[in-house]
């Protein structure tokens, strides 16, 4: 079975962020800080900043209460943090140009490192 870690992550993609990700949601669900939005996704808090500094990688299961908090999709989500692979398997590679058609239903805030779903409906 692939193991997903941040060492896969990081020599083979230039555009793995995962603080936009962090800092969209916590801009989403009202968060102050990692600790607030650990709380609302259900997480012990040092997860949060592990994966804010890159020492750890954003497992799918935070993934998904990511998903069930916003409403956002894992794809959305995945593009956020600068995941744009088709597939998630040992064999996906990379694009060299990220694939932001995936962000089009997102509005860009702050200078583009947090983003806002362009119909106020969208999160709840």
């Amino acid at each position: 079975m692939y193991k997903f870690t941040h060492e896969a992550v990081q020599h083979d993609n230039p555009h793995y962020d995962p603080a936009i990700l962090l800092d969209t949601l916590m801009h989403l669900l009202g968060a102050r800080n990692d600790r607030q939005l650990a709380t609302r996704l259900n997480v012990n808090p040092s997860q949060i900043c592990k994966v804010r500094k890159r020492r750890l990688s954003v497992a799918p299961a935070l993934l998904i209460s990511m998903h069930e908090e916003t409403g956002l999709t894992l794809r959305q989500l995945r593009a956020l943090m600068g995941d744009y692979r088709e597939h998630t398997g040992p064999s996906a590679k990379h694009p060299i140009v990220p694939q932001t058609e995936y962000l089009n239903s997102l509005r860009p805030l702050q200078g583009g490192r947090v983003f806002s779903p362009a119909s106020p409906n969208a999160v709840n």
